[in-house]
């Protein structure tokens, strides 16, 4: 059954119902139809959908805003890690719930969708790759609403702006040396030396244990991460690492296994003692280690000639470095292995990454650069 009403002369509004649940008629609305047929159309196509299955009665004129948050309390925060749930829940909150959160579940459209994608970055002032992540998770969203048949069709087929993506950060050689050459805080250098020996996340650094460590066979085993959770606003040990490939074991050199015995042997340390320790000698924050090493970095921004210009001595055996985050010590690690001709399976072993393309394609272009090389190398090979 369905009723019609001409609100304006180009403005028609449908009502239609969809049956009863606990002794109450359900119904769904929409209004903006230029004609009476176009509302008629509307309505046979509602009806259609609901007979074959794909409106709910309960979820019919549910609101984007409860959907989304009971989809990602009841499904996504099952498969999810801490870090990504505190992503999830600001950026729901943020930005979805504000922007499109009042409008029903049956009502969102491919207009709409688009709409929503664009001001994210006019009116937001988002970059692509921040508004793509805001957009998945809309996306996903939708995705399990239409698996559960409760839309019909999925209005997340947008058109986005082309990703750019962005060049990974390392050091040279040269620069590692330079910078723990320099640094005089005990707090800094250890994780720094041990992050570009290994190349873990920062988390995984920040939970590492003496238990974790071998120092007679030579080897790490990563299984646990410090996580701070922006919600609680406390740091969090866990065993659930951002990907089941995260759990591995690295070997690690002699220079590294010298510097952890003397560490060990300075501090007294127990096996369920963190290597890395805030300067409270508590579980070390990854935020305030990755913060305390880019202040650091920050010292050495400023070229020769810029220190020169402002009448300035220039400190001796100075150099200028390129500005790194913590993170930029994993590619660092990475990309000091690839150069030195180290197999790129066993680096993606060692990142943890849960497949070889994702190193293949996060350092294109290292191997870009080195296939000059490949044609050194042949000539040394064949050359009289």
């Amino acid at each position: 059954m369905a009723s019609y009403e001409q609100l304006t002369k180009y403005n028609w509004k449908a009502t239609v119902s969809l049956g009863y649940e606990n002794g109450k008629q359900v119904k769904t609305r929409k209004q903006g139809f230029k004609t009476k047929k176009d509302a008629e159309i509307w309505v046979t196509d509602t009806l259609g959908k609901k007979h074959k299955g794909y409106i709910a009665l309960t979820n019919s004129n549910i609101l984007f805003k409860d959907y989304i948050n009971k989809w990602f309390n009841e499904y996504k925060v099952l498969n999810v890690s801490i870090n990504t749930k505190n992503d999830y829940i600001y950026r729901i909150n943020a930005h979805v719930v504000p922007m499109i959160g009042n409008y029903k579940l049956s009502e969102l459209s491919t207009s709409i969708i688009q709409d929503f994608y664009n001001k994210l970055i006019s009116e937001k002032g988002m970059k692509p790759v921040s508004a793509k992540k805001v957009y998945d998770i809309v996306n996903g969203c939708l995705k399990y609403a239409k698996k559960s048949k409760l839309i019909y069709d999925l209005p997340t087929d947008i058109e986005k702006q082309k990703l750019v993506k962005p060049e990974i950060e390392f050091w040279t050689k040269k620069e590692i040396d330079f910078f723990l050459d320099k640094i005089n805080d005990l707090y800094l250098y250890s994780p720094v030396f041990l992050d570009v020996l290994t190349g873990l996340r920062v988390g995984e650094l920040c939970g590492l244990r003496w238990c974790d460590v071998n120092l007679e066979s030579g080897y790490i085993e990563v299984n646990s991460q410090v996580i701070q959770d922006r919600i609680n606003k406390e740091l969090i040990f866990s065993s659930i690492l951002k990907t089941s490939t995260s759990h591995r074991n690295i070997s690690i050199p002699p220079v590294l296994i010298d510097f952890l015995k003397a560490m060990k042997e300075d501090n007294n340390a127990l096996e369920n003692d963190f290597v890395i320790l805030s300067r409270e000698g508590l579980m070390c924050n990854p935020r305030n280690l990755s913060m305390n090493f880019t202040k650091t970095v920050a010292k050495y921004k400023k070229s020769i000639d810029d220190i020169e210009k402002e009448n300035k001595e220039v400190p001796k055996d100075y150099m200028q470095l390129k500005q790194i985050s913590f993170h930029g010590l994993r590619h660092t690690h990475a990309t000091l292995l690839i150069f030195n001709g180290e197999n790129i399976k066993v680096v993606s072993d060692r990142l943890g990454h849960r497949d070889i393309s994702i190193t293949l394609n996060t350092y294109t272009h290292i191997m870009d650069d080195m296939k000059s090389n490949t044609a050194t190398l042949l000539n040394n090979l064949f050359k009289k």
